[in-house]
């Protein structure tokens, strides 16, 4: 089951109805959440896409109320969620721990748009600073994100000492 189906069964057991194609008269409306309804747009393109904005229209109708146009404070948390819902820093693990070292291949990988990957790693520089750790299944990882973005297992502390010239003397 894909991504998009699996967001596709989140909202029918939160008791949402999805109109998939939905023809907006501007070509500038991706989705909307209205009541209980979401639409998504029959101009998007990509799976891809599609997933991205039922991801938002989804968190849309369970973290809010009322009209938030003109609330960018809010919008921007709910595209944190959705950042966090689709892929989160175990994703960006998961990606790297694949064999995805460009942009374009974790985007792809991970089931995004490239520019919402590309707003993605700005937010998450913006709430983590230069470098988060972060726990997986495979164990605890560094995602550095300046200078460069990468991802790395810590080392552990015979290792430091090992690179750094410096051992323990033990005397007997």
């Amino acid at each position: 089951m894909s991504t998009y189906e699996r967001l596709l069964d989140e909202a029918t057991e939160k008791g949402l109805t999805v109109i998939e194609k939905y023809p907006f008269a501007s070509h500038r409306i991706r989705g909307l959440c209205y009541d209980d309804t979401i639409a998504l747009s029959a101009q998007i393109d990509t799976e891809a896409e599609r997933r991205v904005i039922l991801g938002e229209e989804l968190t849309h109708a369970t973290h809010t109320v009322g009209d938030i146009l003109d609330d960018p404070r809010l919008e921007r948390r709910i595209r944190e969620r959705n950042f966090d819902r689709l892929v989160g820093l175990s994703g960006l693990v998961n990606a790297y721990l694949a064999g995805c070292r460009d942009p374009w291949e974790f985007a792809e990988h991970l089931g995004v748009p490239e520019d919402f990957f590309a707003a993605l790693m700005q937010n998450y520089k913006e709430r983590f600073g230069t470098r988060a750790t972060v726990s997986t299944e495979q164990g605890l990882f560094t995602v550095s994100f300046e200078p460069i973005f990468r991802v790395r297992k810590p080392l552990r502390s015979s290792q430091k000492r090992r690179l750094t010239g410096k051992r323990k003397i033990r005397r007997y």
